[in-house]
């Protein structure tokens, strides 16, 4: 059972790795402005959001004091990423009926009359 864990978390790190090899080619084609600054950071997002898992911890390659440091760049990033939200997702192209209304008007979704 332990290897089939180490197998299963190997294989997820190889994957987090190539999605971020992924995202560093990405940036390096792209022209110094808003476009790439917005990509650094949903990098650096998704980086730190691989350290942070569990795995990392288990295996002692991160500590409990650098998880929490990790959690609190996260917070800020997000924080960062916020006025680009819906701009990221239509970047996907997904259709505006697969969206939450969330997606849209936080205050109007979460009004008492619309519940």
């Amino acid at each position: 059972m332990m290897c089939y864990q180490l197998a299963q978390d190997l294989g997820k790190a190889f994957s987090d790795r190539a999605i971020f090899q992924t995202f560093v080619d990405a940036e390096t084609t792209l022209p110094a402005g808003s476009l790439k600054d917005v990509l650094g950071t949903l990098r650096s997002l998704y980086a730190l959001i691989c350290i942070e898992d569990v795995s990392f911890l288990q295996y002692g390659y991160l500590s409990v004091d650098n998880g929490a440091n990790a959690r609190r760049e996260i917070t800020k990033l997000c924080t960062e990423l916020r006025p680009h939200a819906l701009a990221l997702v239509s970047s996907f192209g997904i259709p505006d009926a697969f969206l939450g209304p969330i997606a849209f008007n936080w205050i109007e979704a979460n009004a008492w009359s619309s519940v």
